[in-house]
């Protein structure tokens, strides 16, 4: 009966983890800081905490003289690219290639539709070497990061956004950059996407995976 107990409460755990999300929290001010946060755990991603240094492991010792040394496992016979490429064909090749670019296109379009942006602030102040040359940089950079935002905007939901971008034409102009996004994704759309796009990627794998001929002995 104690058994029972445990597992029910195991899997009530299970479900109660399921209800929770994920958070990304994201942030730069000529520093980038990066945390993970499921519940009440929050994990500093970048920069990484300092580890704490190992103890010294006690050196081995050595091996007493008549004692018989292990024998090595033979090692197999390298599978080349030649071999993998006479054995599939390169149409066969060809379709596995496309078969895998299609399955990571699909799992990033599925992970980036069930994230959803709480907060997306931008900050940029673009500097020339003059008031011609910052207009002629903040030209450019509009011409990459609107086009990449809009994108950016039809596949992952973004809730509130401020994005402040304007030329420096200060006597002393100074490029300048800050953000901050928050995101997060709820545990169980993971967990139906790991089973989703896990079973694609088992076949995947065994579809490509090479024969190896048996070595006679």
């Amino acid at each position: 009966m104690i058994a029972l107990y445990i597992i029910l409460g195991i899997l009530l755990l299970l479900f109660l983890l399921t209800l929770f999300n994920v958070w990304v929290l994201a942030s730069y001010n000529e520093e980038l800081k990066l945390f993970i946060k499921v519940a009440f755990v929050k994990i500093q991603l970048v920069p990484p905490k300092p580890k704490k240094e190992k103890k010294k492991k006690k050196p081995k010792k050595p091996k007493k003289k008549g004692t018989p040394d292990k024998k090595k496992p033979e090692k197999e016979k390298s599978f080349s690219i030649k071999d993998y490429v006479k054995q599939k064909g390169v149409l066969g090749i060809l379709n596995i290639i496309k078969r895998i670019s299609d399955f990571a296109v699909g799992t990033l379009n599925d992970l980036f539709s069930k994230i959803t942006v709480t907060r997306f602030y931008l900050m940029l102040r673009i500097a020339g070497s003059d008031a011609a040359d910052s207009a002629v940089k903040y030209g450019q950079v509009c011409s990459v990061l609107y086009p990449a935002l809009k994108v950016i905007g039809e596949v992952v939901a973004i809730e509130d956004y401020d994005i402040d971008v304007e030329p420096d034409f200060s006597d002393k102009p100074k490029n300048v950059a800050q953000g901050e996004v928050t995101a997060r994704i709820r545990i169980i759309s993971i967990i139906k996407l790991a089973f989703k796009r896990g079973f694609q990627a088992l076949r995947l794998f065994i579809k490509a995976k090479p024969k190896h001929k048996k070595v006679k002995k």
